[in-house]
């Protein structure tokens, strides 16, 4: 599976139906994918539509969340909240947006406080890669 080739080869091959998408050690492959497949085949990854512009892709741990309205932070709607043990994943939905962002932050994050489905949630990724 991909996570036990990333903890044990000094170089991995990610291919996609017989076509090799990139070469690397995993490091470099996991921050520096070449592309959306090798992105989302490498972990669980969020899709943020920018328009004609493209997108932005980010992981659920590299979201800032904040229940104030903050400059450069996508406002979302709370669809749901899933305590995870040491951590909460939060599911948003960006209006105009088909796919959920899912965001991963600790169990006592400020922005969780009395947290309820249906609420607005203001979010930013801290590191993404734009396609």
């Amino acid at each position: 599976d991909q996570e036990e080739a990333m903890e044990v080869a000094d170089r991995i091959v990610v291919m996609n139906k017989g076509v090799i998408e990139q070469i690397g050690s995993p490091g470099e492959v996991y921050e520096n994918p070449s592309n959306d497949f090798v992105y989302h085949f490498l972990g669980d990854s969020n899709r943020l539509s920018l328009g004609e512009e493209g997108h932005l892709l980010f992981r659920p741990h590299e979201v800032s969340l904040s229940r104030q309205e903050i400059e450069d932070h996508h406002a979302a709607e709370v669809r749901d909240i899933r305590p995870l043990g040491a951590t909460t994943r939060v599911t948003l939905k960006v209006e105009g947006q088909s796919e959920l962002i899912e965001a991963e932050v600790v169990k006592d994050h400020d922005s969780l406080v009395g947290l309820a489905k249906g609420e607005t949630l203001f979010f930013k990724p801290k590191v993404w890669q734009k396609l």
